[in-house]
């Protein structure tokens, strides 16, 4: 867990209410530890409130027996000045209270419930501008049969064959998020996120790789540490994606 003191302005904090011994902090750690967030966990009840005057959260998730009227005041005026901010209870459902409005309630951390109920309470653009660049024609059309006619959000999709076009249609019109190949001729995936970096265009890129591609990713995360998904089957790839793609543009897009 990271220490509330020193956090980098620019990345996103969560903040986790659990006691000792709770096993959601290691499930959200895990959890989050594909994208560019701090989680910082608090065991302390009588401190939990101090931590709003160090932190301005993206979220928290808050076991009930947390909520004093110090903590529960402290969340009213963050819901009331950042419709973004997100608050969860997590834990047993014995001895919770009503004061706070959560936007989902989490009784066990599990997995697969989680993946598919946590990123469809996110605040999304209404329209995500997507560049998804990769050489195979089959891959582009897949993402968009996929992803195009969906609302909360609507998708816009782009379709470059390599990182040379993707730094061209990135210059036409900025996305929002890039799903990035790795194995790709002219300029491939590693040079294109290098040359992300030495611009400093700071687009959220998810890998979306074979793998048999572990080696060139691992070089790619020399320069930073995208998110990545494997590529495979329609059914078992793009629904992870689509989780990925909004927990990424939620954590690290500019909201």
């Amino acid at each position: 867990m990271a220490d509330v003191d020193g956090l980098a302005a620019a990345m996103k904090s969560l903040l986790v209410f659990e006691g000792p011994g709770g096993l959601w902090s290691v499930f959200l750690e895990k959890y989050f530890s594909d994208v560019s967030v701090r989680l910082i966990r608090c065991a302390d009840k009588h401190a939990a409130a101090s931590f709003f005057d160090r932190v301005s959260p993206a979220a928290v998730f808050i076991e009930p027996s947390f909520l004093n009227l110090s903590l529960i005041q402290k969340i009213k005026v963050r819901c009331q000045t950042d419709p973004l901010f997100r608050v969860y209870r997590i834990g047993p459902q014995a001895s919770a209270k009503n004061d706070i409005f959560f936007h989902t309630i989490f009784d066990q951390p599990v997995p697969h419930e989680f993946e598919k109920k946590w990123p469809e309470t996110l605040p999304l653009p209404d329209i995500v501008k997507l560049l998804v660049i990769d050489d195979e024609q089959e891959i582009g059309s897949m993402v968009r049969d996929y992803f195009e006619g969906r609302s909360a959000p609507a998708f816009e999709i782009r379709h470059a064959l390599n990182g040379r076009e993707g730094m061209e249609a990135i210059e036409r019109a900025r996305p929002d998020i890039i799903i990035l190949d790795i194995k790709m001729p002219v300029m491939d995936g590693r040079e294109f996120y290098h040359e992300l970096k030495r611009k400093g265009i700071n687009i959220p890129v998810i890998i979306f790789f074979d793998s048999i591609s572990g080696e060139e990713l691992r070089e790619i995360r020399k320069f930073g540490t995208p998110p990545a998904a494997e590529k495979g089957s329609r059914a078992g790839a793009l629904p992870g994606l689509m989780a990925l793609i909004k927990k990424t543009i939620y954590l690290e897009g500019k909201n």
